[in-house]
């Protein structure tokens, strides 16, 4: 929730106020908002699955993929800490935030799938440099991938089986879901079943 007593606030201020706090917090539409502590053991397993299952892939290409702490400025009053980033502009040892995030990655946490649904990823598709973003639920084995194609159109893919791979050509690479849930133990997503009633069913 937001930090009511902060007056809102630049990407650049920000930038500089945050180093100072012991806790973590996003700025959105120039609110300072406090980020959720203490993450459940699958969110951190999960996170740290995908970091290393992209860091090969991204290195071929000049890349570097860093968890949590990479800031990606969403706007002139916007800042995010993606789950993971792969951040595929110059290096930069000094730098606080990616200069080019091409992949982002938010794994939800109990109370945050309606955020990284909404405006999170409103925010993100709105950085012409962010290739893709993948929206990962710890518990569930439930995977989706936004991605911008060539000419700026969007598109959703859902993976929802341990079986499955996304295919990732921005970074030259791939992820296996087998490889994102590696150690854990999640639920398979329900599946609806449509029931046709016909002429001849009877009430008991």
């Amino acid at each position: 929730m937001a930090v009511a007593e902060h007056e809102p606030m630049s990407a650049d201020r920000f930038l500089v106020w945050i180093e100072a706090q012991e806790e973590r917090y996003e700025l959105a539409d120039g609110l300072v908002v406090r980020m959720m502590a203490g993450a459940k053991e699958s969110h951190n397993v999960v996170t740290t699955n995908i970091v290393v299952s992209l860091a090969a892939h991204a290195k071929r290409r000049g890349c570097r993929t860093t968890s949590s702490d990479t800031a990606v400025r969403t706007g002139p009053r916007g800042i995010r800490f993606p789950d993971v980033v792969v951040d595929c502009g110059p290096p930069d040892a000094d730098a606080k935030e990616a200069s080019r995030p091409t992949i982002v990655v938010e794994v939800s946490s109990p109370g945050t799938l309606a955020t990284d649904l909404a405006d999170k990823l409103e925010e993100y598709r709105g950085r012409e440099d962010i290739r893709v973003i993948v929206l990962v639920e710890p518990d569930v084995v439930s995977v989706r991938v936004y991605r911008r194609d060539p000419n700026g159109v969007w598109s959703i893919e859902k993976y929802d089986d341990l079986a499955d791979t996304v295919h990732l050509p921005e970074i030259g690479g791939s992820l296996a879901l087998a490889d994102v849930y590696d150690t854990l133990e999640p639920r398979r997503r329900p599946q609806l079943h449509v029931v046709v009633h016909t002429a001849d069913d009877r009430t008991p």
